[in-house]
């Protein structure tokens, strides 16, 4: 029997002698009167042994996860991570894509007397993002519905049992895994519940604070269920594709249904005043006659159009109750979220968001370690508020007039709940009731816990530690670089996470080394950092025993800080591993690794200095798939002191690069392109945008288009979202409560705590806090 190899041997030379009969016979050749013969396609190759195209699928479709015992990171696990953030990433262009969703129709742009351009496909997209954003809040409200069922019977935590039970130090340990998974592919919800989870969990003190707070501490020490879902996920059009059992025990579960409410036109929302329950539209647009005649007169109208409603989802929420004169407005609602906070902690003795964890994010005790600041930040926050709120001499309405929850309720604006902070820590007599001692004067953790406590209403009316929708899209970002470096199709997938798992271990290792400083992952790094928080219980464990503390992750950083953290790490990294940090070669990385390669490493041809030319610049990098700092946290602090800091930075930077410049020029290498755009769909339609770096480039979200911006946070003092005077230092903002010179993606021992800006005071990294910290719920 012929084998492969003879029968193609033997083809080959069929062909070659046909071709040599024909040469020497030319006359057997067709006449040109001739007919010309009929054409049938002949394969040239043996269809029985023939290879088939690669399957592209192959590294991800049938994945089976093997989680690590002690609960750190593994390539399957970074692979099936990859795998849901492009479902979430198709789920946000399917949606922003959709015509008419929500009362948005495309007809604003492509009706308008203005001829299509190039500027159309972005105006489109901003459509796209408002239509993103309403889907956002519908998706935290049906993870609020969903949240709340999966225990039902789970109760808030008296404070004087939950101190009992810290100290023990076992409030927090990750728990028999015998007891098997809290889900399976029969309990699964839907992707938009689970993009809401996965953005929760990314925040891990205040996911731990809630939990604990809330009685859900079975399902913190739940892990993401990476197998279930990547299995549930097509591995070509990466839509979620449950079980019926999965679809109707979502809806028996939380009396929804299992696609999102994309239908529903108006938001049930209790009237903070009287109770009644009021169908709140998600957005109202504000049309007026007739169209500008010129594109960038569109764009301003549409952004005028879309940011001057008066819906739950709008800025400017105004509207008037069906049962009362009351009108309905953001503020109110988070007026309501504080007043119910505080009648829980009067009669149930429930303790105040924020006044759980110490500053090292450690409930009193845990896996050996103690946090000696939790006393306080439990304490003094709780009495305060009790002693604020039975004393009558505070009410504007009048001396010695009673106040209770009910009052707070009745201020139209939430800087009448700072007043009242400001008033009471202003009163020597109650701020020694408070402390219980004579002293009046505050101790730096008591100031921190004010703010910790306030971070966590500012701009936030939700019953969860931060605001999830800011959460969500903030994530975004990420998960755009993600889909734009597309691991996932690579062949050396499994050899790229394993990479990038050891570099997380070197990463770790810089942390549990330096304390007091903030480091700031890049790309590669953040993905498995990510993926090694989705393990809440055994990511405590991990960070507790290694760093001496739990370390946060922030999700909302001052551009100043992560670019002055970002230049540190690459300087720390290169000098552990003698390798570059960041493996990207635009512009900002080539800046920032200038800023750090010392002149002398250079003349001497050290190896930290070869590590930073040789291995690089091999060949172009398209920017959009280049691994360099992770700036899905980065936002722009609005204020004067902090524009001035920043355009100092700014400077400096580019001095960096035109060094880098230089360098390159020396060396025979292009110059790293300070005008790199990209392309990018994430909204449904295809626009070039300029590639971030901080304090230049793209932010990805309109801010005017949230009722919370998750772009920007407010610093200076008096500002809406700061924090209440006497809290901080006269520099101190109070939105970020250390301005810029704080906040960051892994907590110091120093800052980091889930402050009011993460890093107040403290100094280092901070965990989540309102503005700079992110977790707290800040704008």
């Amino acid at each position: 029997m012929p084998t492969r190899l003879s029968r193609l041997f033997s083809s080959a030379d069929k062909e070659k002698a046909e071709l040599v009969e024909a040469e020497r016979n030319p006359s057997s050749s067709p006449s040109t009167g001739d007919a010309p013969p009929s054409y049938q396609g002949q394969d040239h190759y043996d269809r029985e042994d023939s290879i088939p195209p690669p399957d592209i699928t192959a590294g991800f479709s049938n994945l089976s996860v093997s989680p690590s015992g002690d609960g750190f990171p593994t390539k399957t696990e970074c692979i099936a991570h990859l795998k849901v953030l492009e479902c979430f990433y198709r789920l946000k262009q399917s949606i922003a894509a959709h015509d008419g969703l929500f009362g948005i129709d495309n007809a604003l742009v492509t009706g308008a007397p203005v001829p299509q351009n190039d500027k159309t496909p972005e105006l489109l997209a901003k459509l796209g993002e408002k239509r993103w954003a309403i889907y956002v809040q519908q998706a935290v409200d049906r993870f609020e519905a969903w949240w709340k069922a999966i225990r039902p019977h789970s109760r808030m935590a008296d404070r004087s049992q939950l101190v009992f039970e810290a100290k023990q130090g076992t409030l927090c340990d990750p728990g028999d895994d015998n007891k098997g998974p809290l889900f399976d592919d029969s309990t699964l919800p839907p992707a938009d519940v689970l993009m809401v989870w996965h953005a929760y969990m990314l925040n891990p003190r205040c996911y731990l604070e809630d939990c604990i707070r809330q009685g859900k501490l079975d399902v913190w020490r739940a892990s993401f269920p990476w197998e279930i879902v990547a299995q549930s996920i097509n591995s070509e059009t990466f839509v979620c594709e449950a079980t019926p059992a999965a679809k109707t025990h979502f809806s028996k579960l939380t009396g929804l249904q299992w696609e999102g409410m994309t239908d529903i036109k108006a938001r049930p929302t209790l009237c903070p005043a009287c109770s009644t329950v009021n169908h709140v539209p998600w957005t109202t647009q504000i049309v007026s006659l007739g169209y500008p005649n010129t594109p960038t007169r569109l764009e301003a109208k549409l952004d005028e159009i879309l940011s001057s409603g008066q819906g739950f989802c709008d800025k400017d929420l105004r509207h008037r109750c069906t049962g009362c004169p009351t009108y309905i407005t953001h503020d109110r609602l988070r007026l309501t979220k504080f007043a119910n906070d505080v009648e829980r902690a009067q009669v149930n003795n429930i303790p105040m968001s924020g006044t759980i964890l110490g500053l090292q994010g450690i409930p009193w005790e845990a896996h050996g370690r103690t946090d000696s600041t939790t006393d306080a930040i439990s304490s003094f926050p709780n009495q305060m508020i009790r002693i604020t709120t039975r004393s009558g001499q505070y009410s504007r309405n009048g001396p010695n007039r009673p106040f209770n929850a009910w009052d707070i309720r009745c201020f139209d604006t939430f800087g009448e709940v700072r007043w009242l902070v400001e008033t009471t820590l202003k009163n020597k007599k109650h701020m020694r009731a408070a402390r219980g001692n004579r002293a009046h004067r505050l101790e730096r953790t008591e100031r921190i816990a004010i703010r910790k406590m306030m971070s966590r209403y500012w701009d936030n009316s939700s019953p969860f530690a931060l605001d999830l929708v800011g959460a969500v899209v903030r994530q975004g970002s990420f998960i755009e670089k993600m889909h734009n470096i597309d691991w996932l199709h690579s062949p050396a997938l499994p050899s790229t996470m394993e990479r990038l798992v050891r570099k997380y271990e070197n990463f770790m290792t810089i942390m549990a080394q330096n304390p007091t400083r903030m480091a700031v992952p890049t790309l590669d790094v953040d993905l498995a950092w990510h993926t090694h928080q989705l393990r809440p219980s055994y990511y405590m464990q991990y960070t507790v025993k290694r760093c001496k503390q739990f370390i946060d992750h922030d999700d909302k950083v001052a551009e100043t800080k992560l670019n002055d953290s970002f230049a540190w790490t690459s300087k720390a990294y290169q000098r552990l591993t003698g390798q570059p940090y960041s493996e990207c070669t635009c512009w900002y990385c080539e800046a920032v690794r200038e800023s750090h390669t010392s002149a002398a490493s250079r003349i001497f041809n050290t190896t930290s200095a070869q590590a930073s030319s040789a291995v690089l610049h091999v060949s172009e990098q398209d920017p959009a798939k280049s691994v360099h700092i992770s700036s899905h946290n980065a936002v722009r602090p609005i204020d004067v002191k902090y524009d001035l800091e920043s355009k100092r930075h700014a400077l400096e930077l580019d001095n960096h690069y035109l060094k880098a410049c230089e360098r390159a020029k020396k060396k025979g290498r292009p110059a790293p392109k300070r005008n790199d755009y990209y392309y990018s769909d994430a909204y449904g339609y295809p626009v070039y945008i300029p590639a971030y770096s901080p304090y230049g480039g793209f932010v990805p979200y309109a801010p005017m288009y949230y009722p919370v911006t998750p772009g920007c946070m407010a610093v200076s003092e008096g500002a809406v979202g700061n924090c209440c005077s006497g809290t901080c230092g006269g520099s101190v903002a109070a939105g970020s409560c250390a301005g810029a010179g704080s906040g960051g993606c892994a907590g110091g021992s120093g800052g980091g705590y889930s402050g009011c800006g993460g890093g107040g005071g403290g100094g280092g990294g901070g965990g989540g806090g309102c503005g700079g910290g992110g977790g707290g719920g800040g704008c």
